[in-house]
């Protein structure tokens, strides 16, 4: 980094802010911006984090030494204050959050500009609006094309957008009041009262958030008369809350906007108490609700309930509305929030017995888990996994060791181990190769129990009983598909070994052109895809037909018609819930047949929403009614992305009984 010395240095100012120090000095030594002036001299500053720097001395003792600037320049940077660097020392005892400052060149008062010709520090604080030396309102953004002034630019007295001379405008004098309430928040500031600032930050955020959740632009200096009050006259400003809420009633309801001072209750307890009784009636829904949601933390405010039982009144279905989807259960509308507060006081404030699903016996003294398995067979964790997947073996999910994991009954996996032996195993007890085993054991008319070769190949033992490590070696002359065929050994006819498109598309029951399709998305494979007609390997047929004829998979057309639903409602109550899982082999649609059992399952002893509207005969809103009057619980079936509510089919014929449908158990097929 080379040291050199500017051709003219500004003498810096006490109440001066920093980055119009670098500003005044970038612009008379000729450059057209600090960070050009701070690159040149081998001081790297990128742009989009240049105001960084006047928060970080140790960038700033880098400048001083290397542009032979004044060391008190080192007193002028707005410091973080340490460990979580969230706040800044305003002074040296102050203490200032962060959102209270604006570390920019956007706010000024044009006459001080003119005389002083330097940018003073309390004008970056927020609250303040008005420049008590000169009694006029600061000026906010340029006053001729009104866009924003950014900090890093040519000259600090100019606008960058249009060149109007800042100094130039002509201020607008300040109100009494407004000169009143800045010259109170400046010597407090400025004072020894720690805990002047936390409050006036409080109260300062609450009121901001207040107007912010309304959409509502307001200006400042209102924003600070309203903190004056509230230090001032604690009835003064709830009686001016209060009006605000009035006023405001035709966007929300006077719970949510109370949320800013419900937020931060130990502050504002006795303003909410007294506020909250003011409108504990209040049943009316907003003309024009605000389009804003709010999330867990916030809604609780609103609402007034604990997080555990607002969560719990979510989970068990007792507060729930139709324009909630099930996977937006961690915000919430103004309008859903509206709703609860006036048709679902009961069920907000209401006590109830949670049920506790029953906890599940831990069953490890009949099942081995995975790694179980794995040391009495002496398979490795894929090949276990793999053995678990074989059609024929009893594979299940138990509760075991405090997790719910897949595994096997002991006897099982015992009686197993003494009738059988895996490929591994055996080749590790002959001391052979596990390579050429499979193949050797082939020429001696040894099969392995189960020949896909998607599974591990296992032996009955009495086969292999007979068999040692001699007789293993012996064995030079067998099939294997081991390296390069010998000379004689392949068919070099290849005619019955090709289809054309019509026959392979008779043999897939489709159109020719179909197929043709399936051959460009890579479901057919063909010699070559530029010529034509296609010659379409048969085993690539059958590979197609083998895995959409796959035995443990359902056809979409079965399930539609067992479940007596649409595919819409496929879609959304089996689907997304993750119950099902669709599987596209080319134009075929099919689901694990597993699963579809599984969900046949629920099937026998739950309604969904839509069918038990339909066996009661009633409105589609109906079963959501009977929820919220308590005649009915759902229970709730899914993920944490997507859920459905779920009926018990007795329930639902007990309501059809008491008389809360208009068809009879008869009547409904």
């Amino acid at each position: 980094m080379k040291k050199l010395s500017l051709s003219h240095t500004p003498i810096p100012f006490s109440d001066e802010f920093i980055a119009g120090f670098f500003l005044r000095a970038s612009y008379i030594n000729g450059y057209n911006s600090p960070n050009q002036m701070l690159n040149s001299y081998g001081i790297p500053i990128y742009g989009l984090s240049y105001e960084a720097i006047f928060t970080d001395e140790n960038k700033i003792k880098q400048a001083v030494e290397y542009l032979n600037f004044p060391p008190n320049l080192i007193e002028l940077v707005i410091r973080k204050v340490p460990p979580t660097f969230q706040h800044y020392f305003w002074t040296n005892n102050q203490i200032v959050n962060a959102s209270l400052l604006t570390i920019l060149l956007n706010t000024f008062c044009p006459i001080c500009l003119n005389s002083n010709r330097y940018w003073k520090k309390d004008w970056l604080l927020k609250p303040l609006t008005v420049c008590l030396d000169h009694q006029v309102n600061l000026i906010t953004n340029c006053p001729e094309c009104h866009q924003h002034l950014p900090i890093d630019r040519r000259s600090l007295f100019e606008c960058p957008n249009c060149n109007f001379d800042l100094r130039t405008h002509k201020s607008t004098p300040s109100t009494v009041d407004d000169i009143e309430t800045n010259n109170w928040f400046l010597e407090n500031l400025y004072s020894d009262d720690e805990s002047f600032i936390k409050i006036f930050f409080d109260i300062w955020i609450a009121l901001f958030e207040y107007f912010s959740n309304l959409d509502i632009q307001v200006n400042k200096s209102y924003l600070l008369k309203l903190c004056h009050i509230f230090f001032h006259n604690e009835d003064i400003f709830i009686s001016s809350l209060i009006k605000e809420i009035e006023k405001n009633l035709d966007y929300a309801h006077p719970q949510i906007q109370l949320l800013p001072f419900s937020k931060n209750k130990p502050r504002f307890k006795s303003i909410l108490t007294k506020v909250q009784s003011q409108f504990s009636d209040y049943r009316q829904f907003s003309a024009q609700p605000i389009d804003k949601k709010f999330n867990k933390n916030e809604s609780i405010h609103i609402l007034g309930v604990s997080f555990r039982s607002f969560h719990k009144r979510l989970k068990e279905g007792i507060l729930y509305h139709d324009q909630l989807g099930n996977h937006e259960k961690n915000s919430f509308s103004a309008k859903i929030l509206e709703d609860w507060l006036i048709n679902d006081t009961r069920n907000i404030n209401g006590t109830y017995e949670y049920q506790h699903p029953p906890q599940l016996a831990d069953e490890s003294n009949h099942y081995y888990t995975i790694p179980e398995i794995m040391k009495i067979l002496g398979l490795n964790d894929r090949n276990t996994r793999l053995f678990l997947k074989i059609p024929d073996i009893p594979t299940t999910k138990k509760y075991l060791n405090r997790y719910t994991q897949f595994c096997l009954a002991k006897e099982f996996v015992n009686d197993f181990h003494k009738k059988y032996i895996f490929l591994g195993p055996l080749a590790k007890y002959l001391s052979v190769s596990t390579l050429t085993l499979r193949y050797k054991l082939s020429s001696l008319k040894i099969d392995p129990i189960y020949s896909n070769k998607l599974y591990p190949a296992y032996y009955a033992r009495k086969d292999i009983h007979h068999l040692d490590k001699f007789m293993i070696e012996s064995i030079v002359t067998f099939k294997n598909n081991l390296g390069r065929k010998k000379a004689g050994t392949v068919n070099k006819s290849k005619n019955n070994a090709f289809l054309s498109l019509n026959e392979a598309a008779h043999l897939l029951s489709i159109s020719p052109s179909q197929t043709a399709q399936l051959i460009q998305y890579k479901w057919l494979q063909v010699e070559n895809l530029d010529e034509r007609p296609y010659r379409i390997p048969r085993r690539s047929i059958d590979k197609l037909i083998q895995q959409k004829n796959d035995p443990s998979f359902v056809d979409i057309d079965v399930v539609l018609k067992a479940l007596n639903c649409s595919s819409n409602q496929l879609q959304k109550n089996w689907i997304m819930t993750g119950y099902l899982k669709l599987r596209h082999i080319g134009y075929w649609q099919s689901f694990s047949k597993t699963e579809f059992n599984h969900v046949l399952e629920i099937h026998k002893e739950f309604f969904t929403a839509s069918e038990a509207n339909n066996y009661l005969g009633m409105h589609r809103t109906h079963i959501t009614n009977l929820v919220r009057r308590g005649l009915i619980k759902p229970h709730f079936y899914g993920n944490h992305n997507y859920s459905i509510r779920l009926f018990k089919k007795e329930d639902v014929k007990k309501l059809l009984r008491e008389g809360y449908g208009v068809q009879t158990p008869s009547e409904k097929s």
